[in-house]
């Protein structure tokens, strides 16, 4: 979903109707003919603007033309005023890399020509385009940049739509309380001054935040506000998103029809102004209504869409969800293949979705923006009273200082405490965390070279022996004349000899299996599959993509006894009757998948207590990977093991067949 409308980036905007925005754009369109230069710039740039909500395409036409002569004039701020309503146009389109570029040209311009006025307004862009790309820092850094100069010349109106956006960076952080905060300051100031397209954006970002903090009914009142004030201003960008947060509203409420209806009537307004963020977005839960119904082939149509869309403009949420909606219908519909790549594709692309240091930074620098503004009050407060009472007033101003500079003094030395004693603290623990990762490598270097060893004895020694011991039996027992039943004993002591060999050399191939130091990982997998679940009743499938090469030795033998491992525990516990086995390389992991139909994990006890569980985290560890145990879709358990392919060094010299 959309989150949540088009920010509010504009910093003059005409409430016209659609009947009086036409006669304005027909009135400008036809002085064109006659103009050139400085004033045909001007009305371009007008049109530019004024087409914006109701013609993207149109609006682009003329935002390059009006580019393209204004290159060739000598006049800086009129060129900076066409980078901008360009930019503008690209932020409508979902084209934020585009519209970040204009915006800066439009910012540098304005700085150089020391109009910090015209800078406040394009900050406030660009802060509102970061926001729609998730990136939290920024956006914030660019508002509060804006808000800073709204506040000293005392423009409410510019003011309220920075604290609208600020209210949004809360809402993407699930702080619904706090976002409504910030909406209701500005409602307060639309409200006073009748500022439509400002209403219609707070009532929308109140809604959603009712929505998430489960408060329905509310969410359907204030999205109704949004839709009547947006349609009043024929602002169909705006009309698509709220259209397509309704849909899923609807949805959720059960009314699945409906939104159905919604999203149509969402995908159909945004696809005619070149909206692609929303466009995308509402094709995606259109699929996913159309996949419910089980048409397979349509929501496939629309899922695949979307997510062109997605990767074109760089819509992270869109993409993650189309990921994550076509592995499960690729999983519906039995291609296990597509249904396995997307999945890897979901779990890549999720990481940068929410990143809690881009939080962390915000609250950083909402607390620095809080700080210095109760700074400028109490200087605004100080200066009052001085005019009252000089005398009085510096000496306060005296006593003041002194017990800052005291407060002040005593700060900086318990945080340059705290630094030092927080750096020793992390240096410590960074010293603690690399003891125990080497100590833990060289248990287990140390526990394979002993695997090793006594392998080689077995194989080597005592299976040698064994079958000399045989050999020499077999021959005594041929000399010996013995009556028949005594013969058949000797003959099944023969066999026990000869069984007792196979043993201990099978027990020397799975102490140090030969074939993974010879031929790798997929050779060494195969052969162990086939061993351990030759006498078992459980059937198993193994399959590896992406493969081509042989990686460290060290990674090859942890894969190889997690696995090991991971099969056994099957075998003992499970009581599967099938085992699948897969292993991926992607650009930066190597991904292994154990997946069972049996009986699955009782507890989260089973999962953290088990010495052989235990021994798998310690080889994960030493190859700075991961391991995850969840349900299988069925029934029983999938584990996930990830380990990170750019610290390791692949070994070049097979290619596998």
């Amino acid at each position: 979903m959309k989150q949540p409308y088009l920010s509010i980036l504009f910093i003059v905007l005409f409430s016209f109707s659609a009947f009086t925005q036409n006669e304005v754009t027909d009135s400008l369109e036809a002085l064109l003919p006659n103009l050139e230069g400085a004033e045909r710039v001007n009305v371009l740039n007008e049109l530019c603007w004024q087409l914006g909500p109701i013609n993207i395409d149109k609006a682009e036409q003329y935002g390059l033309e009006a580019l393209d002569i204004a290159s060739g004039l000598n006049d800086s701020l009129l060129l900076a005023q066409v980078y901008n309503d360009l930019g503008t146009v690209y932020y409508r389109k979902s084209d934020y890399d585009s519209a970040l570029v204009l915006y800066f040209n439009a910012l540098r311009i304005r700085e150089n020509a020391n109009r910090p006025d015209l800078a406040a307004a394009v900050n406030n862009k660009i802060g509102a385009t970061y926001l729609e790309q998730s990136q939290f820092k920024p956006a914030v850094e660019y508002q509060m940049k804006a808000l800073r100069y709204f506040e000293s010349v005392g423009d409410s109106i510019k003011m309220s739509q920075c604290l609208t956006n600020l209210g949004r960076v809360y809402y993407e952080n699930h702080e619904y309380h706090k976002s409504n905060e910030y909406h209701a300051r500005a409602l307060q100031i639309f409200e006073k001054y009748n500022y439509t397209y400002g209403l219609a954006t707070t009532y929308g970002s109140i809604a959603l935040n009712y929505q998430f903090s489960g408060d329905k009914n509310g969410a359907i009142e204030y999205f109704e506000k949004a839709l009547e004030n947006f349609r009043a201003i024929n602002d169909k960008g705006n009309i698509a998103t709220v259209l397509l947060d309704l849909g899923q509203l609807y949805r959720k409420m059960g009314d699945q029809a409906k939104g159905k209806q919604f999203y149509e009537e969402a995908i159909s307004i945004s696809k005619s102004i070149s909206d692609q963020h929303t466009q995308a977005m509402a094709m995606a839960n259109l699929a996913n209504i159309l996949e419910d119904e089980k048409q397979y082939k349509r929501a496939e149509e629309l899922y695949l869409e979307a997510l062109k869309i997605a990767k074109d403009n760089g819509i992270l949420k869109v993409l993650h969800q189309c990921y994550r909606e076509l592995a499960h219908l690729y999983s519906e519909t039995g291609d296990y293949k597509k249904a396995f790549e997307y999945k890897a594709d979901q779990y890549t692309t999720q990481d940068s979705i929410y990143n809690v240091e881009k939080y962390e930074q915000f609250t950083a620098l909402q607390t620095q923006y809080e700080t210095e503004k109760k700074e400028q009050q109490i200087t605004l407060l100080e200066a009052q009273n001085d005019l009252k009472n000089s005398r009085i007033q510096r000496q306060r101003n005296l006593i003041l200082f002194v017990v800052i500079g005291v407060v002040l003094l005593g700060i900086i030395s318990v945080l340059g405490y705290n630094r030092k004693r927080l750096q020793h603290k992390a240096q410590v623990e960074a010293e603690r965390n690399l003891y125990r990762k080497k100590l833990l490598e060289a248990s287990v270097e140390a526990e394979e070279k002993e695997r090793k060893r006594i392998a080689r004895e077995l194989h080597d020694g005592i299976a040698q022996q064994l079958t000399g011991l045989k050999m020499a039996w077999q021959v005594l027992s041929k000399d010996l004349k013995v009556e028949p039943e005594k013969q058949q004993k000797l003959g099944d002591i023969t066999k026990t000899l000869d069984q007792t060999a196979d043993e201990v050399r099978n027990l020397s191939h799975q102490m140090m299996p030969r074939v993974l130091s010879e031929s790798g990982l997929i050779p060494a997998l195969e052969d162990m599959l086939a061993k351990s679940l030759k006498y078992s009743n459980i059937a198993y499938e193994f399959e590896h993509f992406g493969i081509d090469s042989r990686f460290h030795e060290n990674v090859e033998l942890s894969l190889y006894r997690i696995c090991q491992e991971l099969i056994n525990n099957i075998i003992k516990h499970s009581g599967a009757s099938k085992v699948t086995v897969q292993l991926l390389k992607s650009k930066e992991n190597l991904v292994m998948l154990v997946e069972d139909n049996g009986k699955g994990f009782t507890g989260s006890g089973e999962k953290k207590e088990g010495i052989g569980l235990m021994n798998i985290a310690s080889r994960i560890d030493t190859v700075n990977g991961e391991i995850n145990y969840e349900p299988s879709p069925g029934s029983g358990t999938v584990a996930r093991i990830r380990v990170p392919l750019a610290a390791q060094k692949q070994k070049p010299e097979i290619i596998m067949q």
